[in-house]
């Protein structure tokens, strides 16, 4: 009886670490979604920024053009 009881726990504990494995990997599948989201998301707050730099860059310069402007005509 010995040996059956060893074996039975032998499959016992290989149909555990079966299920371990397969948790594992469906959490590991979740944070793989979640990381690409995180990615997309980034890109597009990157995205955001590049432009708000641009059109504020954008509108500094003729802001600096018109103070030159005024600076030679005297006022």
């Amino acid at each position: 009886m010995s040996a059956l009881t060893d074996a039975i726990a032998a499959i016992r504990e290989a149909l555990k670490l079966a299920d371990d494995v397969k948790r594992a990997g469906e959490t590991l599948k979740e944070i793989a979604r979640e990381l690409r989201e995180h990615d997309r998301r980034i890109t597009r707050l990157e995205a955001q920024w590049e432009t708000a730099l641009a059109l504020s860059q954008r509108a500094a310069r003729p802001a600096a053009r018109l103070a030159g402007e005024r600076d030679r005509d005297g006022a």
